[in-house]
Formats: C-alpha cells, structure tokens, sequence
C-alpha cells in the first residue's frame, strides 16, 4: 500500500523543478542550473553541457532525457526564416531602383509594381489562408484549422540579438549529451516527451525589460519516431522539424485520453502578411498525435497567457491564467496586472470561471491521468484536491509553502519550500 513520502535535499541550493521517475527517485534542477538525479535523499550532481544555463529538463524514463537553455554569444547570423520569402522581390526592385535611380522609366516601373506587389500582397494574406479556418460547430470559442506546415524552419527575434538557445540530448542517464544549437534565439519555455521523440516550446520575450515584448514562439521536435507522424523518419537533430505557432508556448501536454497534443501560452502574435495561425485567435493549440491537420484553436476570454492546463477524465479541460495582461501604453507593449490568477473550466464548448472559496487565485490545476482525482495549487501555496473531476474540492496540505505541481501515474508530486518534494499518492492506490 502506497503511502505519502516526503524527501528533503538540505544540501542542495533551492530546487526549480523535479521530475519523479518512481515513487522515490527521479530529477531535479536547482535555481542555479544544476541537474542532480536522487533516490531517496541521495543526490548525485550530473554533468551537463557547459555551452548553456539549464532552464527546463525533461526525461521519458530512467535513462532518456533532454535539457534547453540560452547562453550569450556573438551576434548570430541571419538565417532561413528570418526574414519572409514575400520580401525578396521587393527587395529585388529596391536594389533595381537604387541602379538606376536617375531613370524616370524605372523609377515610375518601380513604383509600379511595388505598389502592384504590396497590395497583392496584403490581399493574399488577408485573403488568401482564410480557406484554412472554419468555426467549430461544438463551440463558439474555437477553430477548425486544415492547415499545418510541419517541416524544417528557423525563427530569429531581431531585438534577442546575440542569444542563442541549445538542446541537449542523453540515453544514458546524463552520462553523454548530443549538444544542438536551436533554430531560434527565442526562449526556450516547455519540454516535453511524445512517443520517443522530444518537443520544445519557445517563446520570444515574455519578460518586461530591455528587450520588447513579443508574444511570438514556435514548437521544434527531435528524434525520427515516425509511429504516428511518418513524416519524422526523415528529421535530423541538426535541422529538426517544427510547426510555427504566432504566439508564444507557455507549456505542453501530451493526451492519452484523446492522443492528442496541448500547446498552450500567449494569444496569437499578429504579423504582416497574416497566416493561419497569427490570423485567427486562440492560445490553446490541439494537435492530434500525428502532428497534421485537422487541428483546432481554442481561445479562452481574454489575451492573458495560459498558466497551467490539465484535462480530467471527463475530457474536459481546465486552466489556471496568469495574473498579467499585454496593454499598449506610450507606444510600449507592457503588462497590466490583474488582481488575481483566474481559474476556468471548458465544458460543453464554453469556458466557466471557477472559484473556491475562500480561495480566488490559483497558480496550478494538475489531474491525475486515468483518475477522477486532481490537485489545485492556490496563490498562497495551499493544496486542494477533488475526486469527482472538479466537482467538489477540499483542501489536502495547508502549507504556504507549496510552489509547484507534477502529477505522475501514481499520485501527484509537489515541490515544498526551498528543497522538500513529496509524493501523495492517488486515493484508490493507498
């Protein structure tokens, strides 16, 4: 009979995250970047690539793992995909111009065709993907995409100059690491494993600062299992496939319940010349298993990122929101705060706002798969747990220290002050 374990790490600096593998063992990354895998109380530190600080760490089981990080280094080169294949020929006219720019023929030539080609342009791109979109007839708050560009690209943020981001990936246990450089100086934001291929989430800036704000990211995958995506078998470490999102990924998760893929953060960031994706509203992107159309956007009430999202066994979807909004003042995109971290629940294709009382914000929702039983993560650091898929909720731990949820097949795991993780298990396995 399975019982509540509690593990405390005093040696260790404050942890960022953890990952249970069993019941007693697993990972976990402190605030300072360090990877350690522990059993019991036993830590050992491993070694990771020196080119980048760890921001996210994620293994599919004891020996498979992957990390992601930025580092500063020199200004990297412009890449494919950094600027728009549209552009060359009016680049190409541009230059023509300047060749002859003393020439009234080519100069009214010029005028011409740029003009021609800017309103081609715009049209098509207000025009032309809308075929791609049809509404969700089960809910008015979602889309229908048929369209999904899966292959090799590169994406480089201007005002992110000299970032780079790595991936790094090992098969035994951290002994090893393949080092890549990813095709983006964006942020790297989520990780995670589908099938035995590992997914990145990026996202610009999300952080006020020198560097503008940009709700702009992008889903890159390694590894060729092709099970479902046979597409893959060709994908390479060192030009790896991805899909282009126009909004910026916050986290993932991986549905066995629907084989389906949630790609969750910011609402879309609009760009000129629109596409499918930065043309139709939505921050919660569902993808099936094989990666391709049909997929479909959901969009919760407001332009606030998606904090957390969990699904209950009833296939209904449950988010918590950040307590931050983008609003433009004195031409600067900045946050707006908000009072509280709202709580929402998407059943019958409509989002309903949910509290708790006393409780009114909430960092995180986490069900357990395969259960009716999920854990909630107040704003002051109070757990609660329901067994009826959210119906009704009572408070498990009332430390105030609590500050982030994992659920594992078990139970559910949850990191405790500075450097205690515990493991509850599930009602129906004590």
């Amino acid at each position: 009979m399975a019982t509540t374990r509690t593990f405390t790490f005093s040696t260790l600096p404050p942890l960022r995250d953890f990952q249970f593998l069993t019941d007693s063992s697993g990972y976990v990354l402190t605030q300072t970047g360090q990877l350690h895998r522990f059993t019991g109380e036993r830590t050992t530190l491993i070694a990771t690539p020196p080119e980048f600080t760890i921001s996210h760490f994620y293994f599919r089981d004891q020996t498979h793992g992957a990390v992601v990080g930025v580092a500063q280094t020199p200004e990297p080169s412009l890449r494919q995909g950094s600027i728009g294949v549209a552009a060359l020929p009016l680049l190409l006219l541009l230059w023509l111009a300047w060749q002859h720019r003393h020439r009234p023929l080519v100069r009214s030539l010029f005028s011409g065709l740029s003009g021609l080609l800017l309103g081609g342009g715009l049209l098509v791109s207000c025009t032309g993907w809308q075929q791609y979109r049809t509404p969700d007839p089960t809910s008015p708050h979602a889309s229908l995409l048929s369209y999904s560009a899966l292959g090799p690209f590169s994406h480089i943020y201007s005002p992110n100059k000299g970032q780079k981001s790595f991936v790094a990936l090992t098969d035994n246990q951290g002994g090893s690491w393949e080092t890549q450089q990813l095709p983006t100086n964006f942020y790297p934001t989520a990780l995670t494993s589908m099938g035995r291929n590992f997914l990145v989430g990026t996202y610009a800036n999300a952080q006020e600062g020198p560097i503008a704000l940009h709700g702009d990211g992008d889903l890159f995958i390694y590894g060729t299992d092709a099970r479902h995506t046979p597409r893959l078998a060709n994908n390479s470490n060192q030009r790896p496939y991805g899909i282009s999102m126009s909004r910026g990924i916050t986290g993932l998760l991986v549905s066995a319940l629907d084989s389906a893929l949630y790609v969750f953060g910011s609402d879309r960031m609009p760009t000129l010349p629109n596409s499918v994706m930065s043309g139709t509203p939505g921050n919660i992107y569902v993808l099936p298993a094989t990666l391709q159309a049909p997929s479909r956007l959901i969009d919760t009430p407001d332009t606030v990122d998606v904090h957390s999202l969990s699904q209950a066994q009833t296939g209904e979807l449950w988010v918590t929101m950040a307590d931050r909004k983008p609003q433009l003042r004195d031409r600067n995109l900045v946050y707006a705060p908000l009072p509280t971290k709202r709580l929402l629940r998407f059943t019958a294709g409509k989002w309903q706002p949910v509290t708790v009382p006393p409780y009114t914000s909430f960092e995180q929702i986490a069900f357990v798969p395969g259960t009716s039983t999920g854990y909630l993560l107040a704003a002051t650091g109070e757990v609660l747990e329901t067994r009826t898929n959210g119906t009704e909720w009572h408070l498990l731990a009332g430390s105030r220290a609590i500050r982030k949820l994992h659920p594992w097949q078990r139970g559910i795991t949850w990191l405790q002050g500075e450097n205690q993780l515990v493991f509850y298990p599930t009602p129906t396995q004590k």
